[in-house]
């Protein structure tokens, strides 16, 4: 039986002491603009509602069954079908209590709320698991290596699916990991991999990357005996409960299948599998077209996680790799550490597995020459949580290194965990709102990442910090060009009080002021907007350190 430094009940208070401090900062942190795929969600959540507003109606009149049939099914549930309805049914919800019913938060702040709350708990697991592996302070600072990351924190306030479902990779993997003691978590394991196929295609792979880890974890146990007799491990039940479990809840909460069921499921796939790939700037090429370069989403790593992140981490990689030799070795090299607070060698070698085909897999899916690279970061985001907890088993270890007794012990832990989070948090605040374009030292920032030839932000989003420049300079129902700004997202603005509502957004050739989103793929746009000015000098520019994500342009030539 697997033994673990199970967290005790001041773990789980601190663990909700994480959680509710990271939704606090998120919610009071929301002044991001909206992303063109937010504004998709917002509307399927708009659409699905409508659903839940009839069953009501049907329950109290006694016409439940009105509500499950295909006519109704597919008005209320047809929109975005390329995304599982789960996150997005719950953006409806909270959008209906919190903003609707009680007024309790803004319009875009209540369907923003259910990404929020997973990325919370997200954190505060990646603390409980921290905690299990490394003690408290390991679990602390593993928390914070991951809220921390630029990155992650500007997705973790949105109404999409990345974050969500890197909650459930992770969870489901951490479920994974303890059905092997504990049968709850057989059944545990196999619900959350159906939330997690309820909220994004990712959570396709985890079958595979678990049962790759179960395979390679247990190849010493296969094989003849002494009698020639075949042996094999036993039966991993965890796969079982995911079988029914996943596949049922993945039926079960997606409305639009329950009705000619394999083709929509086919096209749900298909979506996928041929997806119309975006320009992506990478050192000043154009990435539209596969083949990609393989390096992409690896040399991303390196550039867009914090540095002391990405350091701690490597150290906790090699301390783990050494808890996996005898003790003596271990020793010689890193203390009595491993004797204290880890696992058994032999155990030590299969969690290190799990972490490695984890932090490895979701970046290597995406550096497959046809897999396409226009999500950036988010597409291997489960990779995040493991390598937070590597760099907080390595920010303790560097400081154990030290040998210090009581106090001073803890004064070095604490000077560690300092000297990584303080970079990493002033990074994250220096950036945001715009956490899409936030590069580490090892490219020179953001300067060095604009002067490569890097992408500076994507999804139309900057627009919003550049409405008060707007609300204030633009003349009386003014045409605006919005450029990557979706109509969804200018509507939000609108209905939030953030831009005039006599600003009208209008095409080019019938706009006074233009917004133009700095990507390389719009140079064709920028050289238009020019000539149709007759002005190539923005009015006012929205950007961090110098580089511009967002110019405003006024007309010249009137027209």
């Amino acid at each position: 039986m697997i033994r673990h430094d199970l967290p005790n009940r001041l773990d789980w208070f601190i663990a909700v002491l994480v959680f509710a401090t990271t939704l606090g900062v998120l919610l009071a942190t929301m002044n991001i603009g909206f992303t063109r795929d937010e504004t998709f969600y917002f509307h399927a959540a708009n659409q699905y509602i409508g659903w839940f507003e009839q069953l009501w109606v049907n329950l109290t009149n006694g016409q439940l069954a009105q509500s499950f049939t295909k006519s109704n099914i597919d008005a209320h549930w047809s929109y975005n079908p390329e995304h599982p309805v789960l996150m997005k049914a719950l953006f409806a919800l909270t959008h209906k209590l919190f903003f609707e019913k009680l007024a309790w938060m803004s319009e875009s702040t209540a369907f923003r709320l259910p990404g929020a709350v997973s990325a919370s708990a997200l954190v505060a697991l990646v603390f409980v698991w921290g905690r299990e592996l490394g003690g408290r302070w390991a679990g602390g600072i593993a928390a914070a290596a991951l809220i921390l990351q630029p990155r992650f924190f500007f997705h973790a306030h949105m109404a999409c699916f990345d974050v969500p479902v890197t909650f459930f990779w992770f969870a489901v993997v951490y479920a994974y990991w303890r059905s092997f003691e504990s049968k709850r978590w057989i059944v545990f394991a196999g619900i959350l991999w159906g939330l997690a196929l309820s909220t994004k295609l990712n959570a396709f792979f985890l079958p595979f990357v678990l049962g790759g880890h179960w395979v390679v974890a247990n190849a010493r146990l296969i094989g003849r005996d002494d009698q020639q007799k075949w042996r094999f491990p036993k039966f991993p039940w965890v796969f079982a409960s995911m079988l029914v479990f996943g596949t049922t809840l993945f039926f079960a909460l997606w409305p639009r299948h329950w009705f000619d069921t394999v083709a929509r499921v086919k096209w749900y796939l298909d979506f996928h599998l041929k997806h119309v790939h975006y320009f992506v700037d990478y050192f000043g090429q154009n990435l539209q077209h596969p083949p990609f370069p393989v390096s992409f989403p690896w040399v991303m790593t390196l550039v867009t996680v914090p540095a002391t992140i990405l350091v701690a981490g490597g150290l906790g990689a090699a301390m783990w790799w050494l808890s996996f030799h005898p003790k003596e070795t271990l020793q010689r090299w890193i203390g009595d550490w491993q004797a204290r607070a880890w696992y058994s060698p032999s155990t030590n070698m299969q969690l290190g597995l799990l972490f490695f085909i984890n932090i490895v897999f979701p970046i290597a899916l995406i550096s497959m020459p046809d897999t396409p690279v226009f999500g950036g970061t988010k597409h291997w985001m489960p990779a995040m949580p493991f390598l937070a907890i590597l760099a907080g088993l390595g920010c303790v270890w560097s400081a154990q290194r030290l040998r210090f007794d009581g106090m001073r012990q803890h004064a070095a832990v604490a000077a560690a965990a300092l000297a990584l989070t303080v970079p990493a948090l002033l990074q994250a605040a220096h950036i945001h709102p715009f956490g899409t374009g936030y590069y580490n030292e090892f490219i020179g920032s953001v300067r060095g990442a604009a002067d490569a030839g890097m992408m500076r932000q994507f999804w139309g989003y900057a627009s919003r910090q550049s409405l008060p420049w707007l609300n204030e300079h633009a003349t009386e129902r003014a045409g605006v060009f919005t450029h990557n700004t979706t109509g969804g997202a200018w509507a939000e603005y609108r209905k939030e009080g953030l831009v005039r509502k006599d600003l009208r957004p209008v095409g080019l050739a019938a706009s006074q002021y233009a917004l133009f989103h700095h990507q390389k793929a719009f140079g064709y746009i920028q050289i238009e907007l020019w000539d149709d000015y007759g002005n190539q000098a923005p009015v006012h520019v929205v950007g961090v350190d110098g580089v511009p994500y967002l110019s405003v342009y006024e007309r010249k030539v009137r027209k």
